[in-house]
């Protein structure tokens, strides 16, 4: 009897050492399994929305090569029912908005006419830079103006030399070639509280183009502010209330109306037109949980026919 119960007394801890490795045995396979289960997720998380990004760039893709192409033809249309309907003094918008949803993304199109927005270039070259800055304030709010940092990457074409009524190019070198040379985008967003502040302050600025205005698509405010970079204000008033009061008019009658000079008759032609060559399209896709993907696009033409393509990501 006193053997048996000796060795009942020494076997009780070899189990418990057994039971204690197999204890370790389970925490070690919980604690792998977690972790693999853990990078699963993670992969799967990585997948999910490296899927979407795909979704979102590819939708974006499609949508500006199918519209962006058809925008002037789309402004075309849209003036010609307004001059066929006996509303030649109601202006086409400068933008259209719209919005579809793709396979859970949502995106929202801004497709606008850059040649019926204050052209920032051309009041540089035209005014300087401070009075560019007084400009933002006019035309977008003080909202924007308060974001504004303007870097030209040029000096204004009269810092070489050039004369106000000497025959320049009809477009210098930009000064402006992103809208990153012209806001703060960080504060933008700040100041705004949107997402989609850029292309909301941007309705009537824009940095593309010949630099003409097109005068018959353009607002009051933008016809005035443009004006204002040759005439005084009260002049500036008074060009915008002569077309008003008879928008059939052409550019060069209205120009000549108003000029005292020869000299402030070229400076009206070289910063209004009648025509747009400038197109452009804001697209947000946007996903629920997921970063929004923005994209700016300008199609624009030259007088030789040459078309030109430029794509922002924001």
């Amino acid at each position: 009897m006193h053997r048996e119960t000796h060795q009942g007394a020494a076997g009780r801890p070899r189990q418990g050492y057994a039971l204690l490795a197999v204890l370790g045995v389970i925490v070690l396979t919980v604690t792998v399994l977690s972790a693999l289960s853990q990078q699963s997720l993670q992969r799967g998380l990585a997948a999910a929305d490296a899927r979407i990004r795909l979704q979102q760039r590819l939708g974006a893709e499609s949508i500006q090569r199918h519209l962006l192409p058809r925008a002037a033809a789309v402004f075309d249309r849209l003036q010609e029912e307004a001059e066929a309907g006996g509303r030649s003094g109601n202006r086409v918008p400068t933008q259209l908005r719209s919005s579809v949803s793709i396979g859970g993304i949502t995106f929202d199109v801004v497709l606008a006419d850059e040649s019926a927005k204050v052209n920032l270039n051309s009041v540089y070259h035209s005014v300087g830079r401070e009075r560019t800055e007084s400009m933002i304030v006019d035309v977008a709010g003080i909202a924007a103006a308060r974001a504004a940092r303007l870097t030209p990457a040029v000096p204004t074409v009269k810092s070489f030399g050039a004369s106000d009524d000497a025959d320049g190019p009809a477009a210098p070198p930009p000064a402006f070639r992103s809208w990153g040379e012209v806001f703060d985008l960080t504060t933008l967003q700040q100041t705004i509280g949107d997402d989609a502040a850029l292309a909301n302050v941007t309705a009537e600025l824009t940095c593309w183009g010949s630099g003409g205005l097109n005068l018959r698509r353009a607002s009051d405010e933008s016809i005035r502010a443009v004006a204002t970079c040759v005439l005084s204000r009260a002049g500036a008033e008074r060009l915008v209330r002569r077309y008003r009061e008879n928008p059939t008019m052409t550019l060069a009658i209205l120009v000549q109306q108003e000029a005292a000079s020869e000299t402030l008759r070229r400076k009206l032609l070289r910063m209004f037109s009648e025509t747009s060559t400038d197109h452009s399209l804001w697209i947000d896709a946007s996903s629920p949980a997921r970063r929004s993907l923005r994209t700016f696009s300008v199609l624009s033409q030259g007088d030789d026919g040459t078309v030109v393509n430029q794509r922002f990501a924001f």
